[in-house]
């Protein structure tokens, strides 16, 4: 009897181990599909409808393309805005909630008119925003107080959006702003008080505009800009109050405008200007204060204008300058005198001027050409110099008799005999094709009756009275049309 009774009581034993371990199975198996759906919930429902940065609704209008997907972890998004007509109401603004942290924030508009407006509700709750691009959006008007109080900005791009009027205080209160581009849109001016509160910019890109007018003072809230970039554009008229304020001013850019003169002390107020640009305008009158004040001035380009000379007075306010770039103007001859006060800066390694694609007179104005070529130890200068070119022209003489002929010497007087006459010879100005300068030896080049000898005597043996002699000047003139004929037998 005990033994039967013992073997019930291990049959109970093992049954009730038996239903324990199925009771913990069953536990755990529904404990991991738990887990398992609320992982999936966490990771993929609501991501798919309200993240951002991982829309799966091929018909919405915003798409995010961001480094990290996760809830709340980007950094950056980059956002294209497809199909026309979105409004402030539509309901992806509000997946930007799932990324608050993003530091930069790209809008990239596929189609016109697809974005009207500036998303500011989406701004504002992006409480560490540095840099926000918006571009190809149909803006318009940048009304007033636009861009305000956003504290953490430090970098706004508005490119290609059609933008044609900034409202007074457009930009204002942004205490963090370090650069501002509003490029290739199609502003037409540039009132007063447009910048203001911006106590940190130091970079304001305005090119590819289509700005007529820079009002007096219209950047005078901008103390400490460094750089200002008005490149391409319609400007026809600069003053001294146009820049009033930009006493930190390092670099301006004015290439590409309508400037045809510059006037006395425009640009006084920049006292810290480093580098001026002036291509591709159509200057034609430089006043001879026009860059007084300008002490720091180093670096100055006016290639591509319409100048036919350069005031001797020009470049006193501005000794310091190394690179002086006058490409391409119609210049007929420029003197020691004008280069005279940055001849020294001239001769360091990093100096250069650039005097090609003018219409130089190849006369003794230019022989300071040659001797600043040998002294210079700047090789981008000496290049520089070597592409100079001039023409070669003949000087109107008055009663020069066939006797002075014998000054030419017995290897000219042949070629000559039948040039020249015992009568009065009176010769018109004729150009021939251009010359390197530095090929022709200084000695050879004539001097104009009316000049007094400065310019070639810079360095030079020659006295005045030997440039204005007339044998002399018989000499050369009749070796400027010798080697006009020569030059025109070979062509």
């Amino acid at each position: 009897m005990k033994a039967k009774g013992m073997e019930t009581v291990v049959q109970y034993l093992l049954l009730a181990l038996a239903l324990t371990s199925v009771q913990i199975s069953y536990t755990e198996s529904r404990l991991n599909e738990k887990r398992r759906d609320k992982t999936e919930r966490r990771y993929h429902a609501p991501q798919s409808k309200d993240n951002i940065c991982e829309s799966t609704d091929r018909d919405s209008k915003v798409h995010c393309y961001c480094e990290s997907t996760d809830v709340k972890t980007a950094t950056r998004a980059d956002c294209w805005v497809f199909n026309g007509g979105i409004d402030e109401s539509d309901p992806i603004w509000n997946s930007f909630n799932s990324q608050p942290f993003l530091e930069k924030l790209t809008f990239n508009v596929r189609s016109d008119g697809a974005l009207k407006f500036v998303p500011l509700h989406v701004i504002h709750r992006m409480k560490r925003l540095q840099k926000l691009y918006i571009h190809y959006a149909t803006l318009s008007k940048i009304e007033k107080k636009t861009f305000s109080n956003i504290t953490t900005l430090r970098d706004i791009t508005l490119m290609n959006d059609k933008i044609t009027e900034l409202d007074f205080s457009a930009f204002a209160n942004l205490p963090s702003l370090v650069n501002l581009t509003i490029k290739e849109n199609k502003v037409t001016e540039i009132q007063r008080d447009v910048f203001v509160d911006l106590p940190m910019l130091r970079y304001l890109d305005l090119s590819f505009n289509s700005i007529t007018l820079a009002h007096d003072g219209c950047f005078e809230h901008l103390t400490v800009l460094n750089d200002l970039i008005l490149e391409s554009n319609s400007i026809t008229v600069l003053t001294r109050d146009t820049f009033r304020g930009l006493g930190n001013l390092t670099r301006l850019d004015l290439r590409t405008n309508k400037l045809s003169m510059i006037g006395d002390l425009t640009f006084a107020e920049l006292w810290n200007l480093n580098e001026l640009l002036l291509d591709n305008n159509e200057l034609k009158y430089l006043s001879q204060r026009a860059f007084d004040g300008l002490t720091m001035l180093q670096k100055l380009s006016m290639t591509g204008n319409k100048l036919k000379s350069i005031n001797e007075g020009l470049l006193e306010g501005v000794r310091g300058l190394e690179l002086l770039d006058l490409r391409n103007n119609e210049l007929e001859f420029f003197t020691y005198e004008t280069i005279k006060p940055i001849i020294d800066n001239l001769k360091v390694k990093t100096s250069v001027l650039y005097l090609s694609g003018n219409q130089l007179s190849c006369d003794c104005r230019l022989s300071w050409v040659q001797v600043l070529r040998n002294e210079t130890k700047s090789e981008p200068l000496i290049q520089a110099l070597d592409d100079v070119t001039c023409a070669m022209k003949t000087i109107e003489t008055n009663d020069v008799s066939i006797d002075n002929k014998n000054a030419l010497g017995d290897e000219f007087q042949k070629d000559t005999e039948e040039i020249l006459t015992k009568e009065t010879i009176i010769m018109e100005p004729t150009e021939i094709d251009q010359v390197v300068l530095v090929n022709l030896p200084v000695d050879t080049l004539p001097c104009p009756s009316e000049l007094n000898g400065e310019d070639s005597l810079m360095l030079s043996s020659k006295d005045e009275n030997y440039w204005r002699s007339p044998s002399r000047a018989t000499v050369v003139s009749s070796f400027g049309l010798v080697l006009n004929i020569v030059l025109a037998m070979v062509v």
